[in-house]
């Protein structure tokens, strides 16, 4: 029982809608079917009883009554007349007032007519045969006398199989051709739905805009307005959930800044033997506030959080070239050389995202890069879309662990750097949103990491004209690496900026 309710909630609404009009329908064209049948074979079996009905009357001609006595005269020639018959076999009797046989078989037995020239049609069961008869009751001087006029039903039966085959084929066709009709009506009627559901398909996570309503039934309005209701919700849901990430990252960010700030005064302030437990503390402080920055930005870049964020066409090459060199501090910091190499390329996607994924891949970069490093930040067209690569030449991730990077809190057991194993978590959940793919390649001749991102391509639109470049923004120069190094390689052929 459940099972079959279960099957019947499943059902389709085409398949719905098939179901009750074309059962119904083939219903009506079979007994329309049996109707035309009966109906075109009615005047021929009429015909046949109209002659068997003459056959009778002339039989009955041929019977005298004389000096009370009743004769059939039926020559021979007349009976071979009356019996002949290329398909049926014929049968024919008299029967005098007294129940005598006059001519004609004896097992053809008639009618009971209580009138004369009373005429009766009937069907009948004679020597293992279905017959039809004909019987006819006439008044003679002598008394009533009864003919019978029979014959086989082989010509009747042999008529309505033509009939039958005759109809069977047109009325097979307008059977089929109207079903047809149906199928393609209901199909046609349900393309709005069909659309509809099309259109929703194709629609990106991020795109909670009003269903279209050009091609929409007014049976369907119902649905699609409530539809939209939701989406509405999910909006404002969304964008409340995006104000409260970002009223609290201003929230941690302010206290955790003057927190620091604080702790470096402190610093100077204290006497040498107190000095480096305070720094081990104003170093865990700045941990804290990075730790607190990536977690609020998982949580704005995640699936739930990211359909409030409106994609637009996104100038890569110029996004590239302004935020590495917010990072060219951090990178001298470290005694690494920081560099991009650019080319004219546009993405669509949501620019504040597009930021921290490339924030993130750089803090990765430079945290496990060890001074004296290099790295490098391309971007441009690739034959299957725009491409982001962040490439470095430090120690590499190990080929078995490079899926395991991605997980949240992740972190390899011989890693080295500081950090809490979210920067490539929330550059997956970033690639992700943008419909884009995300690999982590050993850069070719050397060692190190190559993280390159293959985007969707964008449609073509106007953006500001970007001639291929590439510059180097940090430089370690020589002998500034730890225990007198030298001149230590930069990697990028352009001077410092």
């Amino acid at each position: 029982m459940i099972a079959s309710r279960l099957h019947r909630a499943r059902r389709t609404l085409r398949q719905r809608l098939l179901f009750f009009l074309l059962t119904p329908l083939s219903v009506l064209l079979c007994l329309s079917l049996v109707a035309d049948y009966q109906i075109a074979l009615e005047p021929a079996q009429a015909a046949f009883d109209h002659a068997l009905e003459d056959d009778a009357v002339a039989l009955a001609a041929r019977v005298q009554a004389s000096g009370g006595q009743i004769n059939v005269e039926l020559p021979e020639v007349a009976e071979t007349i009356l019996r002949s018959d290329s398909a049926d076999q014929e049968f024919l009797s008299a029967f005098g007032p007294d129940g005598r046989l006059l001519a004609g078989d004896a097992d053809l037995l008639p009618d009971g007519l209580d009138a004369a020239h009373q005429l009766r049609l009937s069907d009948a069961m004679l020597r293992g045969q279905r017959i039809r008869k004909a019987s006819y009751r006439l008044e003679t001087p002598s008394g009533p006398v009864t003919v019978t006029v029979a014959e086989t039903t082989h010509k009747r039966e042999s008529t309505a199989s033509r009939i039958l085959a005759a109809m069977i084929l047109p009325n097979l066709l307008q059977i089929l051709a109207s079903l047809l009709l149906v199928y393609v009506g209901v199909r046609t009627g349900l393309m709005p739905l069909i659309h509809l559901g099309e259109d929703i398909s194709r629609r990106a996570s991020t795109d909670l805009s009003p269903l279209p309503r050009n091609e929409v039934p007014l049976e369907a309005e119902p649905l699609v307005n409530a539809m939209d209701r939701l989406m509405a919700d999910l909006r404002d849901s969304a964008s409340a959930q995006q104000a409260f990430l970002a009223n609290a990252a201003h929230q941690l960010r302010t206290p955790l800044a003057g927190l620091q700030t604080q702790l470096e005064l402190a610093v100077q302030e204290l006497p040498p033997e107190h000095r480096a437990r305070m720094e081990r503390l104003c170093g865990a402080t700045t941990r804290l506030g990075h730790l607190a920055h990536q977690l609020l930005s998982f949580a704005r870049s995640s699936a739930e959080a990211n359909i409030a964020h409106e994609f637009q066409p996104v100038d890569l090459a110029r996004l590239v070239e302004e935020d590495v060199t917010h990072w060219v501090d951090e990178a001298r910091r470290r005694h690494i050389d920081l560099g991009f190499e650019v080319a004219p390329a546009r993405v669509r996607g949501s620019p504040w995202l597009l930021r921290e994924l490339l924030a993130n891949l750089l803090d990765n970069a430079l945290k496990y890069n060890p001074p004296g490093g290099r790295v490098t930040v391309r971007c441009g067209p690739g034959e299957t879309g725009p491409f982001l690569v962040v490439e470095d030449d430090g120690p590499g991730i190990p080929p078995a662990q490079r899926a395991r990077v991605f997980e949240r809190f992740y972190r390899p057991a011989d890693s080295t750097g500081e950090g809490a194993g979210l920067g490539l978590a929330i550059v997956k959940e970033v690639v992700e949103r943008h419909g884009a793919g995300v690999a982590i390649e050993t850069p070719p001749g050397a060692a190190g990491t190559l993280l390159r991102i293959t985007f969707p391509p964008c449609p073509a639109g106007p953006s500001r004209p970007l001639a291929p470049s590439s510059a180097t923004l940090s430089a370690v120069a020589p002998g500034a690496l730890p225990g007198g190094a030298g001149d230590a390689p930069s990697g990028n052929s352009s001077g410092p900026i």
